[in-house]
């Protein structure tokens, strides 16, 4: 038998791993065992730390505050009670996975449960395999688990973003920074805050050891912000190829400060000032005619100046005497009215600068992998900000949306506000309450010639697609039958008409006349499972049969094959 410190010395042996159980399994174990000197090691709160802190990385400050005063920061009793947390959470998406009625009620319950069961779906996604002809998966039905675990992950991070953004309508105190409000735009992307919060972290340290090579640190300010600025140009980071400027990846943080370096003003602003304060430099942003350009706050006794982060380092200091005045004119606008051009300006004016940016650049690049996440993020800064409820219309207004995030934002809206996306979002969520009840089953006296999973090309328009449902006839208004020409098919209204995904990702309502059946390949089903997210949505597989040149997608659970919906 063991003495009790060499028993702790053999577990803290044991690794710490995010994703795998075995050493957390292997503590419990010892928790059980008869030998009480292992017992006792295996209750040490110190063993369980690393197995927290690598498996729980994401959670609300407040929640993980409480949670430490009421386990006395017992390592292993916070740990315990997160993982049953998890297992509620995980409970209510099997609900979400299996059943449609009542679904975005408990997707509303586990959004408002908010990042502190982030990590445990986040490690419940299981990732979908090729072999061979088959798209397989690792549990049954992960597609689709994979799915709504990824669209709950991404309403959380949604939700995340709206309540921080809310505290800036009326507010005097500047509760919310710059840096934090611009971050979150990446939420709308899925993007926790913890990850803009590390890159930007990181590039602060790797800029304070940069000045401390260089010799910089103990450098006039003015200096130090030029430096700030030659670090970023050496980082890759720099204004934008012209054809590239109206690109939408210029607007969100998590590309921009990785694969999208060479940006707009705005953006680069944002790093600038992040670093500077990372620095202890005070930096803020300026809302300057035509740039966004940084103001720093020097010592008392020196002027303060502005960063033009656009520009060359060499020409990055901008004098508030005698650069500004010039500067100005070009736009027609006197010195008398400079201080509004200069001062330094919270989150708000900027976060509606950015929204503005973000409409007009649809105009140039829409394309169908941004379009919806940075629409819903501009047009719900313009909803919590200025109560411009006419961009309403721009939304496309997903129950899971109208049930999570959306509903979150109604009682922070003005209120006409509140009434009109209340109201935009009832109708939404009514017509899901319907659809969710209708269900066509085949039977005999079906004249249906094709199937849900079955994979076709429209005879008229060549593009892919996939049939997610079916009518027995056209269902659509009138108005619609006679925009596209229904009654100039053979069959006119009266044959079936198809729910369909198409591999551009579009939702399609396709009359059987056109629908031109053809092979599902590996190759194919692993590109709609890429370009198209929403197929999982109603599969959680494929089957691919390279001989006979057949194949079918997999319905997903409680939607057998040869139903509607």
């Amino acid at each position: 038998m063991l003495s009790l410190d060499l028993y702790v010395l053999v577990l803290q042996q044991i690794p710490a791993h995010r994703t795998e159980s075995e050493g957390v399994l292997t503590l419990v174990n010892c928790l059980q065992a008869g030998n009480s000197e292992l017992r006792e090691a295996a209750l040490l709160g110190t063993l369980w730390k690393s197995h927290y802190q690598v498996r729980y990385l994401h959670s609300e400050q407040d929640s993980e505050s409480r949670l430490r005063a009421r386990c006395n920061s017992n390592w292993r009793l916070m740990y315990a009670e997160r993982r049953r947390q998890d297992n509620v959470a995980l409970g209510f998406l099997e609900e979400i996975l299996l059943h449609r009625e009542g679904r975005y009620q408990i997707a509303a319950t586990l959004a408002s449960m908010s990042m502190d069961i982030w990590d445990a779906l986040e490690i419940s996604i299981a990732v979908p395999t090729l072999f061979g002809g088959t798209v397989a998966s690792a549990a049954p039905y992960a597609l689709t688990r994979q799915y709504w675990a990824e669209a709950i992950l991404e309403t959380i991070s949604r939700r995340f973003a709206i309540l921080q953004w809310g505290r800036l309508i009326n507010e005097t105190g500047g509760s919310v920074s710059f840096v934090e409000a611009f971050s979150s735009l990446s939420c709308f992307f899925g993007k926790p805050p913890l990850e803009m919060h590390s890159h930007l972290s990181a590039l602060g340290n790797a800029c304070q050891e940069y000045l401390i090579k260089h010799n910089q640190v103990h450098s006039d300010l003015p200096d130090i912000c030029s430096s700030i600025c030659q670090f970023m140009h050496e980082q890759g980071f720099g204004a934008v190829e012209p054809s590239r400027f109206y690109d939408i990846s210029n607007h969100f943080p998590h590309l921009y400060l990785t694969t999208n370096k060479r940006s707009i003003p705005i953006s680069l602003v944002h790093i600038f000032v992040s670093i500077a304060r990372h620095l202890g430099i005070s930096a803020s942003p300026v809302e300057f005619p035509g740039r966004v350009l940084a103001h720093v706050s020097s010592p008392a006794g020196s002027d303060d100046f502005l960063v033009d982060v656009y520009a060359s380092d060499t020409k990055a200091i901008v004098s508030l005497r005698n650069d500004v005045p010039r500067m100005l004119g070009r736009f027609g606008i006197s010195p008398d009215h400079m201080f509004q051009y200069v001062s330094p300006c919270g989150a708000s004016p900027m976060l509606l600068r950015a929204a503005r940016n973000i409409l007009a650049s649809f105009r140039n690049d829409a394309s169908r992998s941004t379009a919806q996440s940075a629409i819903y993020a501009a047009v719900c800064i313009h909803l919590l900000l200025t109560n411009a409820t006419h961009m309403l219309s721009h939304l496309d207004l997903d129950p899971l949306y109208c049930a999570t995030f959306l509903a979150d934002m109604q009682p922070l809206l003005r209120h006409g506000g509140q009434h009109q996306l209340a109201n935009a979002c009832g109708i939404a969520m009514d017509l899901e309450e319907q659809e969710a009840t209708l269900v066509h089953s085949r039977t005999a006296q079906t004249q249906v010639a094709h199937y849900v999973g079955m994979v076709f090309e429209h005879k008229t328009y060549q593009y892919i697609g996939c049939i997610t449902g079916w009518d027995t006839s056209c269902s659509a208004t009138a108005e619609w039958q006679m925009n596209m020409n229904v009654h100039k098919l053979p069959h006119g209204a009266d044959q079936p008409f198809y729910h369909v995904l198409s591999l551009d990702g579009g939702q399609r309502y396709v009359a059987e006349d056109n629908v031109n059946p053809r092979a599902l390949t590996a190759d194919l089903a692993a590109q709609f499972f890429k370009e198209v997210p929403a197929i999982r949505r109603y599969f959680s597989g494929a089957l691919c049969f390279p001989d006979s040149r057949r194949g079918k997608f997999l319905p997903k659970p409680r939607d057998p094959t040869g139903i509607s919906r």
